[in-house]
Order: structure tokens, then sequence, then C-alpha cells
């Protein structure tokens, strides 16, 4: 790629150079509040940090639907290494929920952005829902549904690519990124580019099946009305006080828990409505959040009684967002109807009204 400089009569190329050290590049990166690199547009969470025992990642942030994204620096390293921590990475973050986000933020404030006082501190929501200039902040729970890990590198093996393109074809989302700097010592100008050569899930074409909704088609209003639909049949059932009580607003899928006292809070009722993409609605329950022997825990409770509820079935052999789940074929010619509002409630109430005496009454210790 060449770059150049436009004046009002004269264009003059910037030429190429190269950064001292791939840390050089991390440390600018984390000089703004985010970026967009290789088309994902990222709010940054925290640096140089690990959520479990592995390795240490480079940047952690927030993409606009709340799911984190980590960008990793290639650093030289071989493909495999690189697939390797790709995996390590996206096992740990998928467990960690919107306080350990927050925490995150609130660290990588005072420690990158020179924030001092602790109440002049924006929440990650607040800074979120600016960042992405949206209506209204996402609620706690829509934060990490999925993970995106994002490489960047001045150049990449065919070896990484297929390594890269094997694991998104298993819905891993997995981003290669080239970046080039450029610099002109004698206009004091600097420049970076990125370039994603192997593009977001979001933006491929679909190719591969995938439990959430990435061709960017808004829901939100068909996901609102299912909520306050849900809300007069099971509202009660959950302990919620109004309709935002179960789920803030959400482009994409819904995803509520009980505040029973006694009902597991990492256990997850909801839906992913893919109407246009596929012409399905997905009912599921999952776990999203907790320990391992709580997880553990609820992903046995809910196979033992999966059988005995008409229409579900068993998706996954260990604890996961979705563990059990029916898909509902919508094959009406208007998908937003409120016949497909009413009869979306009335399967996630009767999921809910089977699951939760049980998980209140017998799984917890």
């Amino acid at each position: 790629m060449e770059v150049y400089l436009v004046e009002r009569d004269n264009m003059k190329r910037v030429p190429e150079s190269e950064l001292d050290t791939e840390a050089n590049l991390e440390q600018r990166l984390v000089r703004t509040d985010g970026a967009k690199i290789g088309e994902v547009e990222v709010l940054y969470v925290g640096r140089q940090g690990s959520p479990g025992e592995g390795g240490i990642f480079d940047i952690l942030g927030v993409d606009e639907r709340g799911d984190t994204v980590i960008v990793e620096l290639k650093r030289d390293r071989a493909p495999r290494d690189i697939v390797a921590q790709a995996l390590e990475y996206a096992s740990e973050i998928r467990n960690v929920d919107y306080e350990y986000l927050n925490d995150q933020y609130r660290e990588f404030l005072r420690e990158e952005q020179g924030y001092t006082d602790p109440s002049e501190m924006p929440t990650l929501r607040e800074a979120h829902r600016e960042y992405f200039d949206l209506d209204d902040a996402l609620s706690k729970r829509e934060f990490n549904d999925e993970q995106r890990l994002v490489v960047v590198g001045t150049d990449f093996q065919d070896v990484s690519l297929n390594m890269a393109d094997f694991l998104r074809e298993h819905g891993v989302d997995v981003v290669a990124v080239e970046y080039s700097t450029y610099r002109d010592e004698e206009e004091g100008i600097e420049l970076l580019t990125t370039d994603g050569i192997r593009r977001p899930l979001s933006e491929e074409p679909t190719t591969v099946s995938s439990s959430t909704s990435t061709s960017g088609i808004d829901y939100t209003e068909f996901i609102t009305r299912v909520r306050d639909r849900l809300y007069h049949k099971v509202g009660s059932t959950l302990q919620a006080e109004s309709p935002e009580d179960l789920s803030g607003a959400s482009s994409r899928r819904f995803g509520c828990r009980s505040n029973h006292p006694d009902h597991p809070q990492p256990l997850l009722y909801g839906f992913v409505p893919r109407m246009e993409e596929e012409g399905t609605i997905t009912i599921r329950l999952g776990v999203h959040g907790g320990s391992d022997e709580e997880k553990q825990r609820i992903y046995e409770g809910i196979v033992s009684h999966v059988d005995d509820l008409d229409g579900f079935e068993q998706v996954a052999e260990t604890p996961k967002a979705t563990i059990v789940a029916e898909e509902m074929e919508v094959t009406k010619e208007d998908p937003y109807s409120d016949e497909i509002v009413e009869e979306t409630a009335s399967e996630l109430a009767r999921l809910i009204e089977f699951y939760h005496p049980k998980f209140v009454e017998e799984v917890p210790e």
C-alpha cells in the first residue's frame, strides 16, 4: 500500500517505516479509548491481564454488542502457538462476567488513561454507551455472550491463515489483521494502517451455523416485544419488578436470569432470533458465568430433566451458553407478527416454568 499526504497543490508520498517493536504498537493503540482494527470496532477495557491461570492477553476490549475482543500482537510466534493461545484465551474469557470487565476497565483508566479520582471514572456500561453512541446502555447480562480474537501482525504465513480459517469454520471468531506504519520526519507525520485479511465472521457470507445472529440485522424491537409479553407470563416466577428487570435493550439475542434467592444466577434463559437469515428462532437454556464447579452442577441438573420437556433437546456435552434448545421454524410471511411474538414468549415461558422450580427446589446445595 502506498500512502500520500494530500496538500492543496501537491501529493507527497509518505514512506513506510517499521516500529522498533510490536510492544510500541500496543502502547500506541491504548493511548486512545478504542480503535477500529481490521473492521472490528473495539472499546479498550484492559491491557496485559489474565482472567485465569493461562497466559496474559495483550489488549482486552468489547465490541458494540458487548462481546469481548482479545487483541493479540503476533510477536513472531509460531502459528501453532498463536492458535493455542487463542483457544486458551477464549476458554477463559468466556467465563467472566460484567463485574470482571468493569474492574478491568477501571484499572485501565487508572493505568493507561491517567484517571486518579474514582468518582470521575465512568462505568464500563456508561463508557460503552457513549463510545458506540447507543440510545440506551446495555444491561450487565448482555456483556460477553460471545468472544472474538484479533491477531495483529506485519505479515501472516499461509499456515497461520489456514489455522485461523479452520477455527472460524467451527464457530471461533478469529480475525487476522496486517498493519503497516508510515513516517515522514520532515512533515512530522506518523501513520498506521490496518487491513483485515480475514474478516470478522459477522462480515463474512453465511457459510457455517452459529448460535447467534451475526448478520447485522437489528432485532431490538422484536426482542423487546417478546420480553414484555414474557414478563406478563413469568415475571412473578422470576421475581422481576418490570420488563426491564428481565433484560435491557438488545439487537440480536435475549437472555434473562431469575431474581429468586434460591435460583442459581449463572442459569440463563433466552432466545436467539434468526428469522431473516434462517427462518428460525432458537429457544435456549444454558450457563453464563459462575465457577467451574457451579456450572458443572447446573449442567448436570439441566440434562437430567431435558427428556421430560417436549420439543427441547440437549445440544451440548459441556456447560455452555446453550445446553438445551428448541428450534422454532418461522414460515409466516410476516416473521414479526403478533402470532410469532406470542409463540416465542409462550415457548420461553414453558421452558422457564419447567426448569425454574427444579433449580429452586432440587439443584442448589
